[in-house]
């Protein structure tokens, strides 16, 4: 299934990623992505809560994706955000 991520999106991660100065923080956040990436082209359905008929939210410490499915297939990300930390609850 193809994922898709929105500018925005794409900007907000960017802005994350810029922001990281712990050591290590960038690796992470590269890591996150790509294993978010990953397990929504796989099976989207069953990550996360829904949140409406075609919406979904996912925590993947230490990011959260809002994503939606469209009727024509694949995988949209709308948004993503900074988690406070704590276990993947995907």
């Amino acid at each position: 299934m193809t994922v898709t991520w929105t500018e925005r999106a794409l900007d907000r991660y960017a802005d994350f990623y810029v922001a990281a100065v712990a050591p290590g923080e960038r690796d992470e956040l590269v890591r996150c992505i790509t294993e978010i990436n990953r397990r929504l082209a796989s099976d989207p359905w069953f990550l996360g809560e829904s949140r409406g008929p075609d919406r979904r939210v996912w925590f993947h410490a230490p990011l959260m994706v809002e994503y939606v499915l469209p009727p024509g297939g694949g995988v949209v990300v709308r948004h993503v955000n900074r988690t406070k930390g704590g276990p993947d609850a995907g």
